[in-house]
Formats: C-alpha cells, structure tokens, sequence
C-alpha cells in the first residue's frame, strides 16, 4: 500500500494496536511490520492479442498397479512439511474475525486514510473489501500470518472486476511474501487491474521500513481476458531463490536473485486500490504453507532404483532415482497440498519393492522412512 508520509509507519502500528481484538502472543510479532508497497500498475506490460494464455504441460510418466505388494519393508513419515492450512471458508463476520483471531491478524492503512474497508469470510472464501479515498492514492487493508520459516506459500486469489472505469488508477489484489524485518522487502503473486484488464504478474520489491523504493515486474502473463481467479503458490527461500506456479504451470523460476528478505516471514492476503469509484473485493480462500517443495524418502532399500507418487488411479505423479545415500528426493512444487498418493519403490527391473498400504496426505518438507519389518534375533537363535 502507498506510504509517502514518514509518520505512517507510526500511525498504522497505534491504530492496529487499538482495535478491540484478542491478539495471540504467539502472532504479536507480526503487528510489527508494515504491510507491502503496491506494484505500480504502470510497469505491468500492455495485454497483447497475439499472446496465447498460459496452459500446463502434463508430463506423461505412465501408469502403474496401485496393489501393495507383499514387502518385508513399511514406509513411514518421520517429518511433516505442513506448516499452516486455513480453508479461510468459515462463515465469519468482520468483529468474528477480529475476536477470535488465533492466526490472521487484520490491519492496513485504509483506516488511517479513513478510507472504506470491510472484512468478512463465507464459503467463498475471505473477502478483503477497499476502495481508494480519492483517485490516485493508494490504500489497502490485509490479512497476515505469524512469522513463519516456511519456504512455499499457497492461495486462491479472486479479482472482482476485470477492468475499472478511470485512467490512470489501479486495482492490485494478491498473495505476498514479505520479511518479518522492518523492511519492505517482498515477492509477490498478484493480480493488476486497470481500464485495459486485469494481468496477473510475479513480482519482487525491496524498500525501506514504511515504503518500497525499487520494483521489479518478474513476469507477466500478457494474453487477453484472464482468469479473475488464479490459485497461485511462491517458492522462496529470500535470498537468491524465487519460483511461482500459477495454476498449476511454473511461471517463473530464479536462483540467482538478490531478494534481500531474511526469515522468518510473514504472508499478506491484500487488495490495495487507488481507484475512488467503489469498494472491490479481493477473495482469497485455500491457504497453506509448507517447510519445502521436495519430498524425501530416505533409507530406502540396497536394491531399489526409483521412487514414484503414483494417485489412486495408478497416474504416475513424479518419479525420481535413488541416490548413493539410499535417498530419493521428490518436487512436489506444482502439486497442490495435500497431495494424495501412494509412495512406491522399485528396483532396477521394475520390480516393487515397498508401498504405503494406502495413498497418503503429502506436503513439501515431508520426509518418510523406509524401514525393514523382520527383525533378527540374537546370533546363534533361529
């Protein structure tokens, strides 16, 4: 959100300190921080009628027999990667959401401006309403998490309107990944709506402690009449290392970046507007984040070769080689959390070696162990 005053940084953290909400101690950190500087609109590429949309390109990795095979070895998760999960679907009125806030926090400059907002959820996930107070002057309104170490971060995000109705005004509705430092240092998956249509578009900012100063478009899909809703997930580690899937299709993918975004992070859901002609609504609904976007399965057995997610139709998912420490690592990324498979092990010949007895909820950062079920007794008993 636009910040060109230096008593704001200020003034936003007094007004959110006094709104008649329970805050969790465990969250209090993220009131702290000032919510991120909106991408101007200006610098998202004009849509262009000879671009094609953006489609997914499925790998074909075959199919296999999802029966579990008689195995002297069990496959067991030793770690979850599932860091946070809110279907944000809960029908929940604005003064619901602000008593009973045990992770999203709720705040922004929209109330300093005394610009209009509102907040609710329903089965369509949460609404984050704002509307400029004059034309030209950015605000917005934001619902973040807790500081968090998590490396992948997930969200639906849904756009109201494709166009709007003034030149020169924007409409900016995403899911940012901003340091929990006093720096307005982000990566962000987000959508630009202007009187030409709405983009959606990657983007990193770096700043000061109440204002971005340096921006940078990563990527923008430029084709005509694109989704109002996207179901959008960043990848990062806030140094060099920054992909994005966008319905599923890697967008963009980095890892020689300079983010300058030390953990732990906060994630904001936020529509920030600096258009006067009514209060739009951003939807977001779906979240999640994960500590990765591999899956390890390690200790696995002297002769297997391969390790598979396989669905429960037998479509293999993802298939990876064992390495010379007996580990397979998967990426998941592109998968939507949980993703339920089964993990399968094979040997050089295609021969199965191990299964889970049932497909199983997995997450990025998951790691599983293989483990042997015969147990020796001592030397000399049978």
């Amino acid at each position: 959100m636009k910040k060109g005053y230096t008593i704001l940084f200020s003034a936003i953290v007094i007004a959110m300190l006094i709104l008649p909400t329970t805050v969790n101690t465990s969250i209090a950190q993220a009131i702290s921080s000032t919510g991120p500087t909106a991408i101007p609109g200006t610098l998202i590429p004009p849509l262009d009628p000879n671009i094609l949309p953006i489609s997914p390109i499925i790998p074909n990795l075959g199919t296999v027999s999802i029966a579990v095979p008689i195995s002297v070895y069990s496959i067991t998760q030793i770690k979850s990667g599932q860091d946070a999960s809110d279907p944000l679907t809960n029908v929940q009125t604005q003064q619901q959401l602000m008593a009973n806030s045990q992770y999203w926090i709720y705040g922004g400059d929209a109330p300093v401006f005394n610009a209009p907002y509102a907040f609710f959820q329903d089965s369509q996930g949460l609404h984050i309403d704002v509307q400029a107070p004059s034309d030209g002057m950015w605000t917005g309104y934001y619902a973040v998490t807790p500081n968090t170490n998590a490396v992948l971060y997930h969200a639906v995000i849904t756009t109201p309107v494709r166009t709007i109705s003034t030149p020169n005004d924007f409409y900016e509705n995403g899911l940012y990944v901003q340091t929990s430092q006093p720096f307005i240092n982000y990566v962000a998956c987000f959508s630009s709506t202007s009187v030409a249509g709405t983009s959606w578009a990657v983007g990193a900012v770096t700043g000061n402690a109440t204002d971005g100063t340096q921006f940078n478009v990563l990527w923008a899909d430029t084709s005509l009449n694109q989704p109002l809703t996207r179901d959008c997930t960043i990848i990062t580690n806030g140094n060099n290392y920054l992909k994005v899937y966008l319905d599923g299709v890697m967008v963009y993918s980095s890892n020689a970046l300079n983010l300058q975004m030390p953990a732990p992070f906060n994630a904001y859901l936020e529509p920030q507007s600096s258009y006067a002609g009514q209060m739009l609504d951003g939807i977001y609904k779906d979240y999640y984040s994960a500590t990765g976007e591999t899956v390890k399965v390690t200790h696995n057995p002297l002769l297997a070769a391969t390790v598979k997610l396989v669905d429960p139709n037998g479509t293999v998912l993802a298939s990876r080689p064992v390495d010379s420490t007996h580990t397979a690592t998967l990426n998941v990324g592109a998968f939507h959390f949980p993703l339920v498979a089964y993990i399968k092990i094979y040997d050089s010949l295609g021969n199965q070696l191990a299964s889970t007895s049932s497909p199983v909820n997995i997450f990025g950062g998951d790691v599983y162990n293989v483990k042997s079920n015969i147990s020796l007794g001592p030397i000399g008993l049978p």
